[in-house]
C-alpha cells in the first residue's frame, strides 16, 4: 500500500494512535534501558561527591560566596564529573529506545505483528551504527554552538553591555550566532529512523536526515517542539515526587532522587516521543518519493 504525504495534525493523531497499539513491546525495552541508568545516577552522585556539591549549593549557598574560585571549581568538579558519567549512560540507553521505537512502529504501519524480542534484537544489531551516527551528531552540534558561544563573547568581554540597546544587539547575536547548531540540531534530527529503518550507516543516514529535512525544517522544527514540549512536561511532572525531600532539607538525596525518576520516565517517554518522531519521518519519506508499506518491513 502506498504511504501517502499527510497533514501536520494527521502525522500527529496517527502516531499517537499508532503508540496505543504499539506500547507495549516499548514498555519492557524501555525499563530494561531506563532503570538501569537511574541506578548509575544515583551511584554517580553519590561515588564522585556530586551530591555534596548540590547540597550545599541549596541549603547553605552563602557558604559557596566565600570561597575563592579554585575552591569552589574543586568543590564543583565532582558535579560535573558526575553529570557527564549520567550523560554517557543517558545517551547510550536513549539510542537504543528510538531504534525500538522506530522499529516498532515502522511494523505497525506495515501491517505486521509488533514482535517484542524480535525488535529488540534488530535495534542490537543496528546499536553500534546509531551510536556512532548520534555521537558524530552531537560532536558537530557541540563544535557549532561552541563557535557561537565564542564569537558571541568575544565582544561582551571586549566592551561589554553598558545599555539596554547593546543588550538587544548581543541578544539576537546570541541567537543568529546558534543558529548553525540550532538547524543541525533538527536537520539531523531523523538520524536514528534512518538507521533503524533504512539500515544506513553513520554518515549516510546523517546526509539522508537533512536531505529529507530540506525544504521541511520549519515544520519539522515545530513537530519536534511540539512533541518535546509534552514530553518535557510529563518528566518534571513525574519529578514533582521528590519535592519533600527538598522540603525536609536533604537536596541532595531529592535532586539524586528526582534525577533518576526523571531518566525512568525519560526512558518511557523518548519510546513514546520516538514513536511519534518515526511518523514524520515516514511523512518525510513519503514527500520525497513514492513509499509503500513494504519499505517499512
Amino acid at each position: 500500500m502506498v504511504i501517502a504525504p499527510r497533514a501536520f495534525g494527521q502525522v500527529l493523531g496517527d502516531g499517537v494512535s499508532s503508540l496505543a497499539r504499539a506500547w507495549r513491546a516499548l514498555l519492557t525495552p524501555a525499563l530494561v534501558a531506563s532503570v538501569p541508568v537511574s541506578i548509575a545516577t544515583v551511584a554517580a552522585f553519590r561515588i564522585t561527591g556530586g551530591a555534596e556539591f548540590i547540597d550545599i549549593a541549596f541549603n547553605h549557598p552563602e557558604r559557596l560566596q566565600t570561597l575563592s574560585s579554585d575552591v569552589l571549581w574543586e568543590l564543583a568538579r565532582p558535579f560535573f564529573v558526575a553529570v557527564g558519567i549520567a550523560a554517557v549512560f543517558q545517551t547510550v540507553a536513549s539510542v537504543f529506545i528510538a531504534l525500538v521505537s522506530h522499529l516498532a512502529v515502522a511494523s505497525d504501519l506495515s501491517g505486521g505483528r509488533i514482535e517484542p524480542r524480535a525488535v529488540s534484537r534488530v535495534a542490537l544489531a543496528r546499536f553500534p551504527t546509531a551510536l556512532g551516527a548520534v555521537l558524530i551528531v552531537l560532536a558537530v552540534v557541540v563544535v557549532l554552538f561552541g563557535i557561537g558561544l565564542v564569537v558571541w563573547l568575544a565582544p561582551i568581554v571586549a566592551v561589554g553591555t553598558p545599555n539596554p540597546a547593546a543588550l538587544l544587539v548581543a541578544l539576537l547575536l546570541f541567537v543568529v550566532l546558534l543558529g548553525p547548531g540550532i538547524w543541525m540540531t533538527v536537520s539531523a534530527s531523523m538520524t536514528t529512523a534512518a538507521v533503524a529503518i533504512d539500515r544506513l550507516g553513520p554518515l549516510a543516514s546523517i546526509l539522508h536526515s537533512v536531505r529529507l529535512v530540506k525544504g521541511r525544517w520549519w515544520p519539522t522544527a515545530g513537530y519536534l517542539l511540539l512533541v518535546g514540549l509534552l514530553g518535557g512536561i510529563a518528566t518534571q511532572l513525574i519529578q514533582l515526587i521528590a519535592l519533600p525531600l527538598a522540603a525536609l532539607g536533604d537536596a541532595g538525596t531529592a535532586v539524586s532522587v528526582a534525577s533518576a525518576l526523571g531518566i525512568v520516565a525519560q526512558g518511557l517517554l523518548i519510546a513514546g516521543i520516538t514513536a511519534l518522531y518515526t511518523h514524520w519521518y515516514v511523512d518525510l519519506r513519503a514527500r520525497k518519493g513514492m513509499l509503500s508499506t513494504d519499505d517499512l518491513r
